[in-house]
């Protein structure tokens, strides 16, 4: 494997050779601006040696405007980068979309260190044997103020900078790419990532409502939006996933920690038969039965039994993570994967390679600065701008504050609705993987099934559930990320 900055140097120099003998197949005008808002996209073709073979692709990269109305004032332009690989097959190739979360995260995840042909790993990339590139063309999406992606005025950020607006938003961005690069026959496939799940099923909706049909949406430890359940399920099931962190930092009794598999079953049977009737009817408990209630929770997450509020019997999840460790916040368990303690230092060198990337490889010539990577900028006067999450405005429902308090608490964002639920009944093809973490504080593992499974027969069949040895990034461990690129390839492929 070679580290990014030697292999840059060849690969741009082969993509400028490719280029220029496929100038002749295509317009040269072919991604240039037609209409007053549009911007050049900048089109690279490379070829790759990986341990399955070599994977011939051409890159695009750039910003596509976002227009609100049929007068075409541009509202944003929105950052993009597409992996494309010329068709073989009778049959279009798949087309997936994609996101990370944040709400006000770009895509640099999934993109550098999951799906495309090159991965980050340490300070440099590497050969992504395993791209998904090979079953699907991939396209990630950068939201309205994240990456390179900016509001056309500033006046306008708060129309993305909200659920219903970020949906639109991204749904628009669809139909755009879809119509600027003739790609509208390749089956389509959402995939977001965390809080980006909730703009897979947001967007999912607003495509079905128009008619659009999605072959797929991916959700990636975002869980199952719009499932409705109650705080007490999403509590009960929270505890499998301590569990696991529990037995990882070797915090259980010893009989539990002689075989993992027969304790996760315990636990598992644990909250069905007792914790979660206990939380259904947590006032109407008496003394003895709380007592064991908070015995059995703190045996099964690595607590002291007086750690436990007797009045609610819950521990919500930064609570928990605090803590585990005696409640020292700097040795708090790792909310995205708790089987790590203790705050990760931030990595330039990583940053400054992904922008090298972007930049150097993808031929994106910007001095716009990538946000969430990259500081810029001469100050402007007066307070700092708040950041996009701090601005962010649940505008979808009526949020109560038992359910901002959740958040707050690290329970995830509150109160997402039946988006995805609405599509699937809406598009009888529409088919839903769910990946999550086993170490991730904010999923659940077993309750991703439960969830699915309450709902009509005829959504539930569509499901298809996966749980990780990993956390929030389930990706970061190599044999995750291997697995689960194979059970997207599966996915993506069954058509």
């Amino acid at each position: 494997m070679r580290l990014f900055r030697r292999a840059a140097i060849a690969l741009l120099l082969a993509s400028a050779a490719t280029s220029a003998a496929a100038a002749q197949a295509a317009p040269p005008s072919a991604y240039a601006p037609l209409v007053s808002g549009d911007e050049a996209i900048v089109v690279t073709r490379h070829r790759v040696q990986t341990t399955r073979g070599a994977l011939e692709y051409e890159t695009r990269a750039g910003r596509l405007a976002i227009r609100h109305d049929e007068n075409g004032e541009v509202r944003a332009h929105v950052f993009f980068v597409a992996y494309v690989v010329a068709g073989k097959d009778k049959q279009p190739r798949p087309l997936i979309f994609a996101w990370n979360g944040g709400p006000s995260a770009p895509a640099i995840l999934l993109h550098t260190e999951l799906l495309a042909p090159w991965r980050l790993e340490g300070n440099g990339f590497v050969v992504n044997d395993d791209t998904l590139l090979r079953e699907s063309d991939l396209v990630f999406v950068d939201p309205v103020g994240t990456g390179f992606s900016r509001a056309a005025r500033p006046e306008f950020e708060t129309e993305f900078y909200g659920t219903l607006g970020d949906f639109a938003a991204t749904a628009e961005f669809i139909r755009a790419y879809r119509a600027r690069f003739g790609v509208g026959r390749q089956p389509l496939y959402l995939l977001g990532e965390s809080y980006g799940t909730w703009r897979v099923g947001g967007t999912a909706e607003i495509l079905a409502a128009r008619g659009v049909p999605v072959a797929g949406a991916i959700l990636v430890s975002g869980g199952v939006p719009g499932s409705q359940m109650p705080f007490a399920f999403m509590d009960a099931w929270s505890i499998p996933a301590r569990t696991a962190a529990a037995f990882a930092h070797g915090r259980l009794a010893p009989d539990l920690l002689q075989d993992r598999a027969r304790t996760m079953q315990a636990v598992t049977d644990w909250v069905v038969r007792e914790y979660l009737p206990a939380l259904k009817r947590v006032s109407e408990l008496g003394d003895v039965e709380r007592d064991a209630i908070a015995l059995g929770l703190a045996g099964y997450t690595g607590l002291a039994a007086d750690q436990i509020d007797r009045g609610t019997l819950v521990m919500g999840n930064r609570a928990y993570l605090t803590a585990f460790n005696g409640g020292d916040p700097a040795r708090a368990l790792d909310m995205f994967d708790m089987r790590n303690a203790g705050a990760t230092p931030p990595e330039p060198a990583r940053r400054d390679a992904i922008a090298d990337y972007l930049r150097g490889v993808l031929g994106y010539r910007t001095d716009l600065a990538y946000t969430d990577l990259e500081d810029g900028y001469m100050p402007a006067p007066g307070p700092a701008p708040r950041s996009i999450g701090s601005r962010w405005s649940y505008d979808h429902v009526e949020i109560t504050p038992e359910a901002m308090a959740r958040a707050v608490a690290g329970g995830g964002p509150p109160a997402s609705q039946p988006w995805l639920q609405n599509a699937m009944r809406a598009d009888p093809g529409l088919r839903v993987f769910v990946a999550a973490g086993r170490f991730d504080a904010l999923n659940l593992c077993e309750g991703n099934v439960l969830m699915s499974q309450k709902l009509e027969q005829d959504l539930a069949r569509r499901f298809t559930h996966r749980c990780y040895e990993g956390g929030h990034m389930m990706y970061r461990d190599a044999p995750e990320r291997r697995q689960l690129l194979q059970d997207l390839a599966r996915f993506v492929s069954a058509r």
